[in-house]
């Protein structure tokens, strides 16, 4: 049997800590701390942005208030979607590279302080090699 392509990382945290699903600058940190942690190479930096506002400021939808970010690999990418109303964040790892989804789930409940979580590790491409 030859290697799988890649493999992904899903985590799916609930009871976050509030205000960590609405903060720009904290996600844009931990998604390049996390980079760096599980020794992976950044093509760019981070990319953050909010969820839209109006011209004075306020929520376009209200309900899903929060902030979403990738940050490309040479390994493949990283994509961190919340909903600070529910204190709900939800994080893609995605790397033909292996690593470790416990430093991950480790690293996500240091910064978040999450109560619950569902998480799904799996192998991506396992008919790669035999194409």
């Amino acid at each position: 049997m030859s290697k799988p392509f890649g493999y992904s990382y899903f985590i799916d945290m609930y009871g976050c800590r509030a205000g960590a699903a609405d903060d720009m600058e904290f996600t844009y940190r931990f998604l390049e701390q996390l980079v760096d942690r599980i020794g992976m190479t950044r093509m760019a930096p981070p990319v953050v942005i909010h969820a839209p506002r109006d011209k004075d400021g306020a929520e376009i939808y209200p309900e899903k208030a929060g902030v979403s970010g990738w940050v490309p690999l040479i390994e493949s990418g990283i994509q961190i979607h919340s909903i600070e109303p529910t204190h709900f964040i939800t994080l893609d790892v995605y790397s033909c590279k292996e690593f470790d989804p416990n430093i991950i789930k480790h690293f996500a409940y240091e910064c978040f302080g999450f109560d619950g979580c569902e998480e799904r590790f799996f192998e991506r491409g396992t008919l790669y090699g035999n194409a």
